[in-house]
């Protein structure tokens, strides 16, 4: 198998970190209501895709109210995140898989919804292990939007996808790389299962993501 590029969702993924979503999805559209705007209408949506879709709908009357809107929601997420960090895990044997990965000259990305602030804390020293890293405060539009892998792959210098892949616990993450034709591996260190992501389209999945170096280098049939 010939791969060059692998992009890693990071949550989930390469680290435990157990964000209480539910209650940040409440403190933010308790602050949906503070400012004016009926939360039930975006409810489907994920809370980073909420407090976009809020901010615009303010925009268009009140441009300084949208813009403190989107600080104080932010500053919410970020609250728990750094929270969550704190109690954070490496999940074992990650950092040495992607010391493989690059020894074997593969080009390793990073991105991830959560903050640059608290991936630090969980993981000083990412920059080290991987050719780039993308939180959510380097970009605007974060995954499964296209921008967030465009870019990481823009950094990388990488324009052939065949030799490319997304690994990430989440159907978000199978969807970003779905959505760009781009083969992806799910893995179930995260809270969905085999059969979420089988549903979400993934190419591979496998139990964790310390499997990858014997997946590209081994003989061994991963398929789902």
């Amino acid at each position: 198998m010939i791969v060059k590029t692998i992009i890693f969702d990071f949550d989930g993924t390469l680290v435990h970190l157990n964000i209480d979503f539910d209650i940040i999805r409440r403190e933010v559209e308790n602050l949906l209501i503070d400012y004016g705007v009926n939360p039930g209408n975006l409810r489907e949506l994920y809370v980073l895709e909420i407090i976009e879709e809020a901010t615009e709908i303010l925009s268009n009357h009140n441009p300084s109210k949208a813009k403190s809107f989107n600080h104080e929601a932010l500053q919410i997420v970020t609250k728990h995140e750094v929270k969550a960090a704190k109690d954070g895990e490496i999940i074992p044997g990650i950092p040495d898989m992607l010391k493989v990965l690059t020894f074997k000259g593969i080009k390793v990305g990073i991105i991830t919804r959560n903050c640059s602030k608290a991936v630090r804390i969980v993981f000083p020293d990412i920059d080290s292990f991987c050719n780039v890293f993308i939180p959510r405060d380097y970009i605007t539009r974060v995954k499964p939007h296209p921008d967030h892998l465009t870019l990481a792959l823009e950094k990388m210098d990488e324009n052939n996808y065949k030799y490319c892949f997304v690994v990430g616990d989440h159907e978000m993450d199978i969807e970003s790389g779905r959505r760009m034709g781009i083969k992806t591996i799910g893995v179930l260190t995260g809270k969905k299962t085999r059969q979420d992501l089988t549903d979400a389209g993934a190419d591979f999945i496998l139990d964790d993501a310390t499997k990858i170096p014997e997946f590209i280098f081994g003989k061994q049939d991963h398929s789902k």
